[in-house]
């Protein structure tokens, strides 16, 4: 018999460990544990690390290439990480230093393209502007799981995806229409669990920058099962920001769990049903960050099906933006993928995995509605 387990801790080094267990005269089991230990400061970039330099300090670089490891192992700040550092007189970000594309490659607005209108001659002309008009842009800051893709939404279209960094950090650019518009934004966790989708409504104003700052993605959550026997314990897990704190609500009762999210953001937690009575519950996470005195609490994710001591049914699929309920949010998801194929991969809105959106993934939508 052999087992192996691995670790990842932030000193020493690779230790093996060996030992035999005598079974009989005749036979013998043999027994290894491999502990794996991430060194930070040994030049080698390790599982968890972005990089590994002994003697840099991670300070501000106003480029890419210039950017400077932490004693964390993880870079320090730059221009072109794709996150809006106003502390160091950064404008913008969009993740490059290339000029020409509305942030400079300094990390500067520029306005690109702009020319205004000149004018021919002879005439009063009448009441134009002295500078052009700049473009409409959104700038968009917000957090959610390490090195995830965040799919961004305006008005229920799909206009773009961007990675986060090992923070769980992102920041997003799109040039929009003015007026009244509405944002959403849902991520995918490392192991295939979709986030609830985030969503703000806000005027953008025309000709200029508007920033959307603070969106949050909430933690994913799972089960190990959803139809448990009173007395079993339930295993929920997701993934979330790093290092930060995770509160599960657990209703009827509004009771709290509570853990912490590791270096990669995933966290756990083990549900103690004999304390629960035989019926249904919802569980919902929500991840809290605190920096010195600042706290900032996302709103709270998916809400997640059990069924204890009772039968049940999980969660229809027609839940797409998995908040425990088919409502027109749902509906208007499954408009948004209306007659798409997914090739290797069903889309989204593919409720009964034909590899279509059509009339089936409406009728179970609607049969599964709750409002």
């Amino acid at each position: 018999m052999k087992a192996s387990v691995c670790l990842t801790l932030g000193a020493v080094g690779l230790v093996f460990v060996a030992f035999l267990l005598p079974t009989s005269a005749s036979a013998m089991v043999i027994s290894t544990t491999t502990l794996h230990v991430s060194i930070c400061g040994d030049s080698l970039v390790n599982e968890g690390e972005e990089c590994d330099v002994p003697g840099e300090t991670g300070q501000y670089s106003t480029t890419i290439v210039g950017r400077q490891c932490g004693t964390d192992c993880l870079y320090g700040p730059y221009c072109g990480d794709g996150i809006l550092q106003t502390i160091f007189d950064e404008e913008c970000d969009d993740a490059n230093n290339v000029s020409g594309d509305f942030c400079a490659a300094d990390c500067t607005v520029e306005n690109v393209g702009g020319g205004g209108g000149g004018g021919g001659g002879g005439g009063s002309g009448g009441g134009g502007r002295d500078s052009p008009l700049g473009d409409t842009q959104v700038t968009i800051q917000g957090k959610a799981f390490p090195n995830a893709s965040v799919r961004i939404l305006v008005d229920g279209d799909q206009v773009g995806t961007v990675r986060t960094n090992a923070r769980g950090e992102f920041l997003f650019n799109t040039a929009t229409d003015p007026g009244t518009t509405s944002f959403g934004f849902w991520a995918e966790d490392s192991s295939g669990t979709r986030s609830l989708t985030v969503n703000t409504t806000f005027d953008v104003t025309q000709g200029a920058v508007t920033n959307l700052n603070g969106i949050l993605i909430p933690p994913t959550i799972r089960a190990t099962n959803t139809q448990i026997n009173p007395g079993t314990p339930i295993t929920l897990s997701g993934q979330t920001m790093p290092n930060v704190a995770v509160e599960v609500r657990l209703d009827p009762g509004s009771r709290t769990l509570t853990t912490t999210s590791d270096g990669f953001g995933n966290w756990s937690i083990v549900v103690d049903t004999n304390t629960l009575t035989p019926r249904e519950y919802t569980a919902k996470p929500r991840f809290i960050a605190t920096t010195g005195t600042a706290r900032t609490e996302s709103p709270y994710g998916t809400a997640l099906t059990l069924f204890v001591g009772v039968e049940g049914r999980a969660t229809s699929n027609a839940d797409l933006n998995r908040d425990g309920k088919v409502n027109l949010i749902d509906f208007s998801i499954l408009v948004f993928w209306w007659g798409t194929a997914g090739g290797s991969s069903n889309p989204p809105a593919d409720i009964n995995k034909n590899g279509n959106v059509g009339l089936e993934d409406f009728s179970i939508l609607l049969f599964n509605w709750t409002g």
